[in-house]
């Protein structure tokens, strides 16, 4: 049996992982548009700042990966279109490459508003490797003293604190009016805002960019101006990032019959590729996973999540199905946190239809649960960063491996995507769980491990 993997992020090296557990001997082509081995998707802002090793940035190993689970890896090799009627995947450039089984795991791409002047030099996106390795030699170069980021989203948000912290002038523009608006209500938003902008960043929410301006093919200016007025502002900038969302790639499936995520009500396309719980297209021989499609969420729908934990779990659930077992995806997790280091934040779930929240501190940090029906449907967490030691009886922290990724990575203050995750699995996976006192008072403790496996009721801190 042959194979073909479309994308090279964490679904395809999931996906990978889980084949070879059941078929050794089948062939594995992976095509990637870039040159580079898997990395962290989530990771783009350390290297802007050059704060994270080779191991930790390439974490599946490098090349080495490709070699080690027998794949045949083809870099530089840009998927234009697939033919599921033929079974071939379609190359720029004409090249067809024929398959048993093919996983669509390309992602996302960055969504560039039409503004004018968005083709300036010193204008960039911030989505993968290419971007984040431009930024930061732009930087070093001297060249840039002030940026301004459109888009108040995890990336824009984690960019801004990032080259604040590298000694630039930071605006950050914000169509809504709070600051990482899908992931926190008003409240939560302007408090973890606010010590940023005691940091040094400027906000501008509620605005819109309406031009940007630049002389000698560079960008020298943005304007922008309040939601619903035509008065104009005009802010300085030698470097613009666009941080204005990601769509999923399904330009990959325009020719064919497989289906999209589309509201029944109005028609309109609201995701990616529609999946089963077993990862399948409408099409059974091909199989999406990560940004590229909506899958089914822990409560049974279809929602398109573009995060890094739900690629790498359905990833791995195509993976198992398509080398012949029959595992159904238990439900994406949706959790997400920003690593910034002034403040920090997350959230799981959904909280925009809650019909009522409850609210408490714990250890100077605001936690919030939102309910529906009675029962948890989302949560969000704000607080200011702390340094916090390890605690060396925590048994995650015993291998070698982990203590030296541990060195690098959890020295980060605050409470961060590790708590977050814990909390999505005890709120929303395991959601027959009230929310009793006993509960508030493990969160207060600190025992957020405990609350998703009573086994490992060791405090990570």
């Amino acid at each position: 049996m042959r194979v073909v993997i479309v994308g090279n992020g964490p679904a395809s090296a999931s996906a990978i992982e889980a084949f070879r557990k059941v078929d050794q001997d089948s062939d594995i082509i992976v095509l990637s548009d870039e040159e580079f081995p898997t990395y962290a998707p989530n990771c783009m802002e350390n290297v802007i700042r050059g704060d994270i090793s080779e191991e930790a940035l390439f974490y599946k190993g490098g090349f080495r990966f490709y070699e080690k689970y027998k794949v045949d890896f083809r870099p530089k090799k840009e998927v234009v279109g697939i033919d599921n009627k033929r079974k071939v995947v379609i190359v720029r450039g004409g090249e067809e490459i024929p398959y048993d089984k093919c996983l669509l795991a390309a992602g996302a791409y960055a969504f560039v508003p039409p503004i004018p002047g968005v083709e300036l030099g010193g204008v960039t996106t911030a989505k993968n490797l290419y971007d984040a390795k431009k930024i930061r030699d732009w930087v070093l170069s001297g060249r840039v003293k002030s940026v301004v980021i459109v888009g108040a989203g995890p990336i824009g948000i984690e960019d801004a604190e990032t080259l604040r912290h590298m000694g630039l002038e930071v605006h950050v523009v914000e169509f809504f009016d709070r600051v990482l608006p899908r992931m926190l209500d008003k409240f939560m938003a302007d408090k973890y805002m606010k010590p940023l902008e005691e940091g040094g960043i400027h906000f501008y929410l509620n605005h819109q960019v309406v031009a940007i301006h630049g002389e000698d093919q560079w960008v020298e200016a943005v304007e922008i101006r309040p939601n619903g007025t035509d008065r104009s502002k005009f802010i300085k900038a030698d470097m613009v990032i666009l941080s204005t969302g990601v769509r999923p790639r399904t330009n990959l499936v325009a020719d064919t019959d497989i289906k999209l995520h589309i509201n029944e009500a109005t028609g309109r396309v609201v995701g990616g590729i529609l999946v089963n719980e077993y990862q399948q297209t409408s099409d059974p021989d091909v199989y999406a996973a990560g940004d590229i499609c909506s899958g089914l969420d822990a409560w049974g729908n279809h929602r398109w999540i573009a995060l890094f934990p739900p690629a790498q779990q359905a990833g791995a659930i195509a993976g198992f199905n398509m080398a012949g077992l029959k595992v159904k995806n238990p439900g994406l997790v949706d959790y997400n946190a920003v690593k910034t280091r002034i403040a920090t934040a997350g959230s799981g779930g959904t909280f925009e239809d809650s019909e009522s929240s409850y609210s408490f501190e714990w250890e100077g940090k605001l936690v919030k649960v939102f309910l529906k029906d009675g029962s948890v449907c989302g949560y969000q967490f704000v607080g200011l960063g702390k340094n916090k030691g390890l605690n060396p009886r925590n048994r995650f922290l015993r291998s070698q491996t982990i203590k030296s990724w541990s060195e690098k990575l959890l020295l980060d203050r605050g409470l961060g995507l590790e708590a977050s995750g814990v909390l999505f699995h005890h709120f929303i996976r395991f959601r027959e769980r009230k929310l009793e006192e006993k509960v508030v008072r493990a969160i207060r403790l600190g025992m957020l491990r405990a609350l998703s496996n009573p086994a490992l009721e060791i405090p990570i801190f």
